[in-house]
């Protein structure tokens, strides 16, 4: 299958298919197109399959030299996520209404959701995003009857090219915390330690942060 990442073109084979996933391999024949690959990696740049006109994001990256230099080569294996355009007209961050003209989002296994999107914007609304940047607020999206709680990650704003004024934002699903034998999805252990130690958390505070609906929900 032929394969696009920002400005490259290759050939993979597939080695693993699942419901939404892809497990491809291939070669980078050059040292400048392996460093432009490991680069796109790191800059979650997503992959479109030429053939089908999927898009996807890439979920993890291996590599392997093969061979003795300089005429060896390096092999690639990543494992890429589909992701999906979704048509959406409204959605509400906090107490925003926003009407993107753009908009990507993505679901992890766990079923976590992830969201992108660019909307036209005033200056107050530009306060409001400024105001609740960084923090947990209830999102509705019109395609979803339930509001889910997101992080607000970031966002960018400027001039756009179809309308005066706009706003890009990324927001991240979050979950309650988790402990299994895997390890655990709350605050790493030591920064909580260090935080309370020097007083900028409360015991309450840890508690607070460390609280989840039901302790038997899941498998351990």
């Amino acid at each position: 299958m032929r394969f696009r990442v920002a400005e490259l073109e290759f050939t993979a084979s597939v080695a693993e298919v699942g419901e939404r996933s892809l497990t491809i391999q291939f070669r980078a024949p050059r040292m400048q197109m392996h460093e432009q690959l490991l680069e796109a990696a790191q800059q979650r740049a997503h992959v479109q399959s030429l053939e089908d006109d999927r898009e996807w994001r890439i979920a993890n990256v291996s590599f392997g030299y093969v061979g003795s230099e300089p005429w060896g080569m390096h092999h690639h294996t990543w494992r890429l996520e589909q992701v999906s355009r979704v048509a959406i007209e409204s959605i509400r961050i906090g107490d925003l209404p926003l009407r993107p003209y753009d908009y990507r989002e993505e679901t992890s296994a766990d079923g976590t959701l992830r969201f992108a999107l660019r909307a036209a914007v005033t200056d107050s609304e530009l306060r409001v995003l400024a105001a609740l940047t960084g923090t947990r607020v209830a999102v509705q999206r019109d395609l979803d009857p339930r509001s889910r709680r997101m992080l607000l990650e970031g966002f960018v704003w400027g001039p756009s090219t179809r309308h005066a004024k706009a706003v890009a934002l990324v927001c991240s699903e979050q979950l309650e915390p988790r402990v299994t034998l895997a390890g655990a999805t709350s605050l790493e252990p030591r920064v909580l330690a260090l935080l309370t130690q020097r007083g900028v958390l409360m015991h309450a505070e840890v508690l607070a942060l460390c609280e989840v609906q039901d302790v038997d929900a899941w498998d351990l």
